[in-house]
């Protein structure tokens, strides 16, 4: 029991300190999405690994599957990476470089995506990072956006080349995730920015958990000022300056110059029904910010994303429709795994195959 009084002590001390913090907060500042859209399509991109194939297996082994897709997209394309962890360093290091290279070479996608960014390797220094020579993990995370960005680059043009004769039609370009290539040996953020800049495709990022909306200090602010029982669906617009005079530490949220990310988060509720607590942190690109105008017309989009949100409960109440077909296009379902195996085994020598299912953790 003393551990547990001493808890409490702890807990409400914490929350006394929090609700003096707060009073220092500004109101929140709301804008409401309600405009009149003529956003008729709005396309997602994801990426999924099969690390669940032969009970993570494949992935001890050094062998990763990835899928990547557009929600526009009818079948997936996949990938397959993979890394001898008993190899020595050098070979290991090889090993990689000829399959990226092979990569920029004959995958047309990915060739667009290097060029555009202006490396003339994946695997240069200031691209890739060196633990990807090492560890298939840091090898995967890093192939994951790698597949992510170019495909959506890809998409991006799509909806330019297709949408251009048609001016009434707003497409709409969204990332699972922050504006960001996080693994990345270098910050390439500006070259990102400028490159979906250029094309004219508004991208913004859809994060499902944030630490942001996790904070305490956030969830009583918006609790403070009854934003949960709002009707409608909303933005709220976060202050930099505001939160760095109070000294707290959110600058990872606000992304500037020479920083890894070109976005700056923004909280959104696409649900509209009253007492709704589904909100997301939303990145946006910075240049939204850079004029009234740009902001008002950032408002019309959201708005249009919002009717195209609430007809979905996955994976909560307002998650973007186009988000959730991207993923149910990629995801490595017990459907598709249970697929995967069989073909597997059934191609597979039986010797090379019981020796896998042997291996099973």
């Amino acid at each position: 029991m003393e551990i547990v009084n001493q808890a409490k002590v702890c807990l409400k001390t914490q929350l006394e300190i929090i609700k003096r913090e707060i009073d220092f907060l500004p109101e929140p500042e709301i804008y409401e999405l309600n405009r009149r859209s003529t956003l008729q399509i709005s396309a997602a991109v994801a990426v999924d690994a099969g690390q669940s194939l032969f009970g993570g297996v494949l992935r001890e082994m050094g062998i990763m599957l990835l899928q990547v897709a557009s929600s526009e997209d009818e079948t997936p394309k996949s990938y397959v990476f993979w890394m001898n962890p008993i190899l020595k360093d050098e070979d290991k290091k090889q090993q990689v470089k000829n399959q990226l290279d092979r990569l920029a070479e004959e995958d047309e996608m990915t060739k667009d995506f290097v060029k555009a960014m202006e490396w003339n390797k994946i695997t240069e220094e200031r691209v890739m990072p060196k633990g990807c020579y090492k560890e298939i993990s840091a090898l995967g995370n890093f192939v994951r956006e790698l597949l992510e960005w170019s495909k959506l680059h890809k998409t991006a043009l799509f909806l330019s080349d297709f949408y251009r004769s048609l001016p009434n039609i707003q497409p709409v370009l969204l990332r699972d995730g922050m504006l960001r290539f996080d693994n990345m040996a270098e910050d390439h953020a500006k070259r990102l920015s400028k490159i979906f800049k250029n094309i004219g495709i508004p991208l913004l990022g859809v994060t499902k958990t944030s630490k942001l909306l996790r904070s305490p200090l956030i969830t009583m602010w918006l609790k403070r000022y009854n934003i949960f029982n709002r009707k409608g669906a909303f933005l709220i617009k976060l202050d930099p300056d505001v939160f760095e005079r109070l000294d707290y530490r959110l600058e990872r949220y606000f992304g500037v110059e020479g920083s890894m990310r070109f976005g700056r988060c923004v909280i959104i509720r696409f649900d509209s029904l009253p007492g709704s607590k589904n909100i997301f942190a939303i990145d946006l690109p910075h240049y939204y910010f850079d004029s009234g105008s740009s902001f008002d017309n950032l408002l019309v989009i959201l708005s249009g994303v919002a009717e195209h949100s609430t007809a979905t409960s996955y994976p909560i109440p307002g998650y973007p429709y186009a988000l959730k077909k991207a993923h149910e296009r990629v995801v490595f379902t017990k459907g598709k795994v249970y697929l995967l195996e069989n073909t597997l085994r059934r191609s597979l020598q039986p010797d090379v195959y019981d020796m896998l299912k042997s291996l099973e953790i």
